[in-house]
């Protein structure tokens, strides 16, 4: 396991990407998000931050971080909030790399993420390629790294709960385009159920063993409260016919 400030071996190919930073009330700390990925030395095509419907004034912080950054940052505003699968898939549509980032606006990426997650070793035959991240518990030190997927059978792995979450994983475009996007109806548990839906359409998954991203918590509710997943969309994944003839003891 890399320690969180230990450099990477620089690698010969990394494939270009986009990230999609959804907003909803974050003004007090979208810019941090932005800021870790342009820092990335290996940089993305674009950034595209969608303010969903904030009522904090996020709208004209993304505004004021896409004209300081003219080329690298595209700022669009939601008329009303949809949720953050909407506001993902609206990011995702002015997509044009092969791969796209999903980052959270309350958490980071590391330095060296974008390298580590996109390095011809991670994605050579990956649809998905997922990192480990670090808890921040209301600005405290960053906790140990953690997965909750161990690289095995991923659909036991899904079946068992949201393992993986958008903000230390990268996603091929076809992959997203493939099964339509994240679902708007859930508004818990919209990233499990995509990555279970992915994984249903073929998608395949790599793990790494780096720390990539600090998973914050913030003041404020998250766009995906993944401490408080409701009952009844927990049922909707776990009742995909992906998970057919799966025992039922795999379920947490």
């Amino acid at each position: 396991m890399k320690h969180l400030t230990e450099s990477f071996p620089i690698e010969p190919r990394h494939a270009d990407y986009d990230v999609v930073i959804p907003c909803y009330n974050r003004g007090h700390v979208v810019a941090d998000a932005v800021a870790s990925v342009l820092a990335q030395d290996h940089a993305p095509a674009r950034v595209v931050v969608v303010d969903d419907g904030s009522r904090d004034g996020s709208a004209a912080i993304v505004r004021g971080l896409a004209a300081a950054n003219p080329g690298r940052v595209e700022a669009v505003a939601m008329p009303r909030n949809a949720g953050a699968s909407h506001a993902r898939n609206v990011g995702a549509g002015l997509c044009g790399s092969d791969w796209i980032a999903f980052l959270d606006s309350d958490d980071v990426w590391l330095p060296g993420a974008a390298r580590a997650l996109l390095g011809s070793q991670a994605t050579a035959g990956a649809d998905i390629v997922v990192g480990h991240f670090a808890r921040v518990e209301q600005g405290g030190e960053p906790g140990d790294p953690e997965c909750g997927w161990d690289g095995g059978d991923i659909r036991a792995a899904l079946l068992s709960g949201g393992v993986i979450g958008p903000s230390w994983s990268v996603v091929r475009r076809t992959a997203v385009y493939a099964v339509g996007g994240f679902d708007p109806s859930f508004h818990n548990c919209n990233d499990w159920d995509f990555y279970t839906r992915a994984a249903a359409a073929g998608a395949r998954f790599h793990r790494i063993d780096t720390a990539v991203a600090l998973y914050r918590t913030v003041a404020g509710s998250r766009l995906v409260n993944d401490t408080a997943i409701g009952a009844e969309n927990a049922r909707r994944v776990r009742a995909h016919r992906y998970f057919d003839g799966m025992p039922l003891l795999e379920i947490a």
